[in-house]
């Protein structure tokens, strides 16, 4: 029979032969320290990089949706007019090309919590050829605490973004 202060392992422990422990094992201790150590080789490398990616800058939006059009007027060998209303961020994409002409797509820019878009023009015009040309106007936007002048370069048709 068991005692008050004695515990069901001893006497099992007794009866197999084995004595009981109440820590852990040199070997169990070896093997949680190499899963550790595995654990910080995976880890390290991400750590040391965090930080390091470059926030989104002031008009990275504005430049993302015109290497777009860019992008598919090259692919699809057709003529893209981008229209963009500066007070509400609504735009419009429309094609011209050998099969005809039609919609692209629309929709609003998803500009930043304090982005604004500062042009004296009621709509921005952004025309991108097959060859990688454009025809564009240049927008001010303001941001958080910096401007940036997005320009779209006639030559080559990439956009750019200068902060000011």
């Amino acid at each position: 029979m068991i005692g008050p202060r004695s515990s069901g392992l001893g006497l099992r422990a007794s009866v197999f032969g084995l004595r009981a422990s109440a820590g852990f094992t040199l070997l169990e201790m070896a093997i949680v320290l190499a899963i550790m150590a595995v654990s910080a080789i995976l880890v390290a490398p991400a750590l040391a990089r965090m930080g390091e990616g470059k926030p989104p800058a002031v008009g990275d939006d504005v430049v993302k949706l015109l290497s777009d059009a860019r992008k598919i007027a090259i692919q699809r060998n057709e003529t893209v007019t981008l229209r963009l209303d500066p007070a509400s961020g609504r735009y419009r994409a429309d094609t011209v090309g050998v099969g005809g002409s039609g919609e692209l797509g629309e929709g609003a820019m998803a500009l930043g919590a304090q982005e604004t878009l500062v042009t004296d023009q009621a709509r921005l015009v952004f025309v991108f050829h097959p060859t990688g040309s454009a025809f564009a106007d240049s927008v001010v936007v303001r941001g958080a605490g910096s401007t940036a002048l997005v320009y779209v370069d006639p030559w080559s048709g990439v956009a750019h973004a200068y902060a000011r």
